[in-house]
């Protein structure tokens, strides 16, 4: 059984590393909103399957001042104010997002590959759905897939840096050595560290540059990072 273990992680490693492309220079597009992350406690997943989606609303919330104020509070600008308690109001504007991902047919109209909702949020669909909304960045913005493999992970956390850097809130999937299985939400960091929401605890989470190097980030109990979502540009490595 350890063989076969073993054989599983070094068969995973090596798919990998062979499906992540390094382009040459990171020209990513400029962010919709301002560099300053703030984010109020108690914005957890609705259910265990919904952390991709969680990631998504939060994105949108720090891009679109309006839509954060109506989730926050009930209240925005024309609309009479919506009575639902926050907590309510967060959790089925996610579990809405999750069916708008899975499906076979996106935010936008477009046919995009259907998911299995028990199965969370599909690493495409997240970025599709990025593109359509925007996120921290203007809707229509493509995003991209990065796969992180084990043998690059220093570059891809520079990616990342470089991502946020410019006010870019960026997902990042993270799981063990064989499957990805959560979804945190990067709004900030440097060389030493990245700062990250957890939809699992609705709070923030660090990630240490050697933590994401070695894979062994300890995030919702969690290991190895398996994909970052970014703008689309051209990556410097």
């Amino acid at each position: 059984m350890r063989l076969l273990e073993h054989l599983l992680v070094g068969t995973v490693d090596l798919v990998r590393a062979a499906i992540v492309r390094r382009p040459h220079q990171v020209v990513a597009p400029a962010p919709l909103a301002s560099t300053r992350r703030d984010l109020h406690a108690g914005l957890v997943q609705p259910d265990r399957t919904t952390c991709g989606s969680a990631c998504l609303v939060v994105a949108r919330m720090l891009g679109d001042h309006d839509y954060a104020r109506w989730l926050e509070t009930g209240e925005v600008a024309g609309r009479t104010r919506d009575p639902r308690p926050r907590r309510r109001r967060f959790a089925d504007e996610v579990l809405a997002t999750h069916v708008r991902t899975s499906r076979w047919y996106g935010a936008s109209g477009a046919l995009q590959v259907g998911w299995p909702r028990a199965l969370g949020t599909a690493p495409w669909a997240l970025a599709h759905e990025l593109t359509v909304t925007g996120g921290t960045s203007a809707p229509g913005t493509r995003h991209r897939v990065l796969a992180v493999s084990p043998r690059h992970r220093a570059e891809a956390y520079d990616d990342v840096v470089h991502a946020v850097g410019l006010g870019h809130a960026v997902p990042l999937y993270v799981g063990n050595r064989t499957l990805p299985r959560h979804v945190v939400l990067v709004v900030g960091g440097d060389h030493a560290a990245l700062a990250a929401y957890d939809p699992a605890s609705g709070g923030p989470v660090t990630i240490t540059r050697a933590a994401f190097d070695r894979g062994a980030l300890r995030v919702a109990g969690w290991s190895e990072p398996w994909f970052a979502v970014l703008p689309a540009g051209r990556t410097a490595h």
